[in-house]
């Protein structure tokens, strides 16, 4: 599966799957022009998503009513390193009564989305840089990394 990001101005980028488009954009206070989701929003979205996908699923494998379902995800950001640090999942169901059963079923659930789990199962994750320039020599002294965060532009 591949999804490519475009950079168009700023910090202003377009992410393609297929033929699906979303924009990515920071606040202006941070940059940006403030024309779509920061990553981090993006981020906790994605897990909004999947957590509404696999209530979904499961209400529909259990004959839940399920219209009107409605998720709210409050998160924190925590430094040292930084990082989204908790995130909440509200699942509100205003169309079904549910048991106790059924709320732990759609707990379970969630806990089980594709998300979650690379998020509790690490996934490698490697960085490959390509350019079409030739190479310049750089100073060992130029090289920075970013371990202390303060070349990433915070929320």
């Amino acid at each position: 599966m591949t999804i490519t990001i475009e950079h168009h101005e700023d910090v202003r980028f377009t992410a393609h799957a297929g033929h699906h488009r979303v924009t990515v954009d920071l606040p202006e206070s941070h940059g940006g022009g403030d024309g779509g989701m920061t990553p981090p929003q993006l981020f906790v979205s994605a897990l909004g998503a999947c957590a509404g996908v696999y209530t979904a699923d499961y209400c529909d494998s259990q004959g839940i009513d399920y219209r009107g379902l409605r998720i709210t995800l409050d998160w924190q950001v925590k430094d040292r390193p930084r990082r989204i640090g908790s995130v909440l999942v509200r699942i509100e169901m205003p169309g079904a009564a549910l048991a106790a059963a059924q709320v732990e079923g759609i707990r379970r659930s969630v806990g089980d989305c594709l998300l979650h789990n690379t998020l509790a199962h690490r996934p490698e994750f490697h960085v490959e840089v390509a350019t079409s320039a030739p190479a310049l020599p750089v100073a060992p002294s130029l090289v920075v990394g970013c371990e202390s965060g303060a070349c990433c532009r915070p929320q």
